[in-house]
């Protein structure tokens, strides 16, 4: 999905990680009720306790307003990232997922002067718990971090639009998408149409079943698609997602999510559905037009998301160990999203590298864990193996959908 591209680890890539996991007993998290934090000791804020803290999700809702930027938007973060690390200035908070001897950074919410030292905040604090940190951010922070000593691996890259007033079909260069567009246009009546979810129940359901076919096409899926999919059946859409449908002789062909990037004055392509027997081009045609109706409202820039496990060719600042176990791993097809890179750079978009940053001396067996995070968020597995046979009776977590 385009929002952040990536739909988790092959089987066999799965169960090659899995060994890497380790049964240590979780720390303790511990969070404070101010809607403007104080500085004070850094601290991890569990997803529990931010739910159950109204001044907090306010805090943390004003950051992302204000400087809420691809990763931190997204809906598949809530997922991948559902707990927060709040520096000891307290002025931005970094979503972060975890593991017994690992943390995974994956967005940061605040100022950008303040980044540097909330990652060393980050850095330190996961030291003293024994956990190695990683910082997944795009390259202009993550050269800053490279600067102070950390090393900074290929993991992916951003895809946006920065200018989307000036985005136009004509060209040589958009030869191909002009084409593919032209090729659905010719299969139906076409048309692309913003809906409220919830207004009309007919919908909703025709909704909720793309959403179901489209799964059945996907290897491996994160656990926020269904949940995303009951809230567009309730009518439940959060207020910085807008829905778009598009039909082809009043067939449903594909539902995209897009989601409101405040720091960006734009709009994130978030989450995309499609049916099995749309045709080719059905996917351009949709996004054209949601590019269109944005630059008509005067919206500054549209991002077409991030793509893990793609451009992630060798440099100067990796950890070469990482980046050794992430070619392999690209190689054998397990972590490669070279063709979701593809479809997105017809629009001709801006990309900016997406890099990890880890201490030097983190040792590189750690990094499966990261990678397992994006296969198993909620760590189920783990869950399943630390569960006491007295409790045999209670109904396991479901696994992750897969095809």
């Amino acid at each position: 999905m385009p929002g952040i591209e990536y739909e988790g680890l092959h089987s066999s890539g799965r169960s090659l990680l899995e060994k890497s996991l380790q049964g240590h007993p979780a720390q303790g998290l511990r969070s404070t009720r101010h809607h403007h934090m104080e500085t004070g000791a850094p601290r991890w804020v569990e997803q529990d306790e931010l739910n159950r803290d109204p001044a907090m999700q306010d805090f943390v809702q004003s950051l992302v307003a204000r400087f809420g930027r691809e990763l931190s938007v997204a809906v598949a973060r809530s997922s991948l990232a559902p707990h927060l690390f709040v520096p000891r200035d307290a002025r931005g908070v970094f979503f972060v997922n975890r593991r017994p001897s690992t943390v995974f950074a994956f967005a940061y919410a605040g100022p950008d002067e303040r980044f540097a030292d909330a990652a060393g905040d980050l850095f330190e604090y996961a030291a003293q718990a024994k956990r190695v940190a990683n910082i997944l951010e795009e390259e202009p922070k993550a050269r800053e971090l490279a600067a102070l000593g950390y090393t900074a691996t290929p993991f992916g890259v951003m895809q946006k639009l920065p200018r989307l007033a000036g985005f136009s079909l004509e060209g040589t260069k958009m030869r191909r998408l002009r084409y593919q567009i032209g090729h659905y246009e010719k299969r139906g009546q076409c048309e692309t149409r913003e809906y409220r979810a919830g207004s009309d129940p007919a919908t909703d359901r025709a909704v909720a079943g793309l959403v179901d076919e489209w799964k059945r096409s996907k290897k491996q899926i994160g656990p926020y698609v269904e949940h995303f999919k009951s809230r567009i059946a309730n009518g439940e859409l959060p207020g910085h997602c807008r829905l778009f449908l598009t039909y082809r002789d009043r067939q449903l062909d594909s539902a995209i999510v897009i989601s409101r990037l405040p720091a960006a004055d734009g709009y994130l392509m978030d989450l995309e559905f499609y049916g099995a027997d749309m045709p080719l081009g059905g996917l351009e045609f949709a996004i054209s037009r949601i590019q269109e109706t944005l630059a008509k409202e005067g919206v500054g820039s549209f991002s077409l998301g991030a793509t893990f496990g793609t451009q992630m060719e060798t440099c100067a600042e990796e950890d070469p160990r990482v980046g050794k176990m992430l070619r392999g791993l690209h190689a054998s097809g397990i972590f490669n999203n070279d063709g979701n890179f593809q479809f997105k750079n017809k629009f001709r978009p801006e990309n900016t590298r997406l890099y990890v940053s880890r201490a030097r001396e983190a040792p590189s067996a750690s990094f499966t864990d990261v990678l397992m995070i994006f296969a198993d968020p909620e760590n189920r597995r783990q869950n399943r193996q630390e569960t006491p046979p007295t409790a045999a009776t209670t109904p396991a977590a479901p696994a992750l959908p897969a095809s």
